[in-house]
């Protein structure tokens, strides 16, 4: 585990001059003294379950569904180990976010948190605005940094109407509690199925690092079905939150995250322009 904003930073320098929802409509007619036809609906099978370890695990969620094969054949698959990434002056992320109420649910995968309130928070990525709709965790991170994995990898997630996905991963060491994040962690234990259950209130801008510069690449989602054409920005520089912080996350999941993935060939960029 790296332990200082520096070393990660130093890392990355010498390597390269171098760090996942329905509606429906209605119609009615007037009856008549007749008999109709009787509709038949069809529900959408539901997805196979799966977890992250054993006969459901990672090695195999390609076989579970039909839905899941880019987990097994994907060329382009999430998450990657880190090392030595292209450097370039890159667009800035522009972070619009604000402070709101946002629910904290367990979906028996991880724990996350929503806005409660859409439509309020919002990243621009390469001209292209991505509506905010959830951050969870894994543990450890899915993302390595040189080799080197951390504690805890927080993924906030953004989508648009038309199904476009960006995602921003902000890796958290061990070391000061973190203050911006003690609301969510005091509902973990806590958050059942339902996100208006347990509710908080979250200040959604300052649960990223000061330092903002990203590395992005493009990849997948990380749990089925593992859909690429993803946008990744991990973020190069971590937070930190205490051990108990982190353990508090950690008793309720401690191996929710997808092993390493084969680059491919695929291009990795290293913002070369802090944003602040």
């Amino acid at each position: 585990m790296l332990s200082t904003k520096s070393v990660v930073t130093a890392s990355l320098v010498s390597l390269a001059a171098i760090s996942l929802l329905a509606a429906c409509s209605t119609t009615s007619t007037t009856a008549t003294p007749t008999a109709t036809p009787t509709a038949t609906s069809t529900a959408a099978p539901k997805p196979a379950a799966w977890t992250y370890d054993g006969a459901t695990g990672p090695a195999n969620w390609g076989t579970l569904d039909p839905t899941y094969v880019k987990c097994s054949d994907g060329s382009a698959q999430s998450p990657i180990d880190i090392v030595n990434p292209t450097t370039a002056d890159l667009t800035n992320i522009v972070f619009n976010y604000k402070a709101d109420e946002a629910g904290i649910f367990n979906n028996g995968h991880t724990v996350e948190a929503e806005p409660l309130t859409e439509g309020e928070n919002s990243i621009v990525l390469d001209g292209v605005t991505y509506p905010f709709l959830q951050l969870h965790m894994h543990a450890p991170s899915e993302h390595e940094i040189n080799g080197q994995r951390f504690p805890l990898e927080i993924h906030f997630v953004h989508k648009t109407e038309d199904g476009k996905i960006a995602v921003v991963g902000v890796l958290v060491k061990e070391g000061a509690a973190n203050v911006a994040w003690a609301p969510f962690v005091a509902k973990i234990a806590a958050a059942d199925a339902v996100p208006e259950d347990t509710k908080t209130e979250l200040d959604w801008s300052t649960l990223l690092p000061t330092d903002q510069s990203t590395i992005r690449y493009d990849g997948s989602l990380t749990t089925p079905g593992c859909s690429e054409g993803v946008k990744w920005n991990v973020m190069a520089t971590p937070i930190t939150m205490s051990a108990d912080q982190i353990a508090t996350f950690t008793a309720a999941y401690s191996n929710d995250s997808r092993p390493l993935q084969p680059l491919n060939g695929r291009t990795v960029t290293l913002d070369s322009t802090p944003a602040k």
